[in-house]
């Protein structure tokens, strides 16, 4: 299967799945999935939460690597058996209010505080991370150094018209490592006159580095700064 659709279709039917019950175990829209299995849309932010949903390799579901849920390497017999009596067992499929799973999941990144940006070293291997909670990032990005955040203000919110925009409250990947962004990046940049933090799109013309908002509304920021990461992907419903 040389697509997106096709192998998300063939996962969910194999899962015996309809839509409507994928949406519940997932958390994803019934009209994201369906989009998804169209060939709509390219890569999703809720294919992760798709993957485990149909309890299939997200690396298949993602690039076709890998064994897919019908492969033999799928079916292994469980480890422990808890010799437990017959009950009542109920499985509760009630969407989350956005996609959450456990801390340090692999494939998913701390949604941080805004000003938890501007001190950021990174969790790998380090004490627990204060985190909202932890969600996929398909996008490829440095393992324990990538973080999302929310949005805040409207400087970053494009014309009307305009493909990039990033409305207040909207989710951003940031990866921590990269802070040699090419010009027209958006970045994650500390300013040094008052240490706030500020996304801005990254301008370098002769030697000049500056901080260019989307909103034309507000000025640019001509002061010394501090890259603090890139942003390398958004978290957005597809409706």
């Amino acid at each position: 299967m040389e697509t997106i659709a096709a192998r998300a279709l063939a996962a969910r039917k194999y899962a015996k799945m309809t839509q409507k019950q994928a949406e519940a175990a997932s958390g994803v829209k019934q009209s994201n999935i369906s989009k998804i299995e169209r060939g709509d849309t390219g890569r999703s932010m809720g294919l992760l939460a798709l993957a485990r949903a149909y309890r299939v390799d997200p690396n298949w579901l993602d690039t076709g690597d890998g064994p897919a849920p019908w492969d033999e390497v799928q079916l292994r017999p469980a480890r422990d058996n808890a010799n437990e009596p017959p009950g009542p067992y109920r499985v509760t499929r009630t969407p989350p209010s956005s996609p959450s799973f456990s801390p340090g999941t692999p494939g998913t990144v701390p949604l941080l505080a805004w000003t938890q940006a501007a001190t950021w070293t990174g969790g790998a291997g380090r004490s627990p991370i204060d985190a909202e909670r932890w969600i996929p990032c398909v996008a490829h990005h440095s393992a324990g150094s990538t973080y999302a955040l929310r949005v805040r203000g409207d400087s970053m919110t494009a014309p009307h018209g305009h493909l990039k925009s990033y409305p207040a409250e909207s989710i951003i990947f940031v990866d921590a490592l990269r802070t040699a962004p090419a010009d027209g990046e958006r970045i994650i940049a500390r300013l040094e006159s008052n240490n706030e933090v500020t996304f801005k799109v990254f301008k370098e013309e002769d030697g000049r580095r500056w901080l260019l908002p989307l909103n034309p509304r507000h000025e640019p920021i001509r002061m010394a700064f501090t890259v603090l990461g890139t942003v390398i992907g958004k978290w957005e419903d597809e409706d």
